[in-house]
């Protein structure tokens, strides 16, 4: 799998130093998420499976990974990564202490696996100021 990743080069100052200097990062540009219909367009030309399967399928599988993070568990992929519930919460002094007040919010999280990873790794500079995957 390859594709090439644009970028755009970000001005910024370092505050933790009092001369403040001026650097320059390469930062990825962002592009509007992908519509669940092109993902299901594209699944469908790379299966020749029906539209009307593919869509099930997608919503099964989100209503299945929302099921199972809400309830606790932690969802995997093999060539993916996983899905799991974050919990945020105020630090406490004594184990007494803490408890469900303590809990500010919960979130869902997503840790890559170690393919997809490489993959996003494998950036190579081109001259066109294009970040290229390989």
């Amino acid at each position: 799998m390859s594709g090439k990743i644009s970028y755009r080069v970000a001005k910024m100052k370092l505050n933790f130093r009092e001369e403040k200097p001026e650097v320059y990062k390469c930062r990825s540009l962002v592009f509007p998420p992908i519509k669940e219909d092109s993902l299901v367009e594209y699944i469908c030309n790379s299966t020749n499976l029906p539209l009307s399967t593919v869509q099930a399928c997608i919503m099964a599988i989100a209503e299945g990974i929302a099921y199972f993070v809400i309830n606790g568990h932690r969802v995997g992929f093999e060539s993916f990564g996983a899905f799991y519930l974050k919990v945020r919460s105020k630090t406490a002094a004594t184990i007494e202490e803490c408890g469900v007040d303590n809990v500010r919010g919960t979130t869902i999280g997503f840790m890559a696996n170690t393919t997809l990873s490489d993959l996003a790794r494998c950036v190579n500079y081109e001259k066109n100021k294009t970040l290229s995957v390989e």
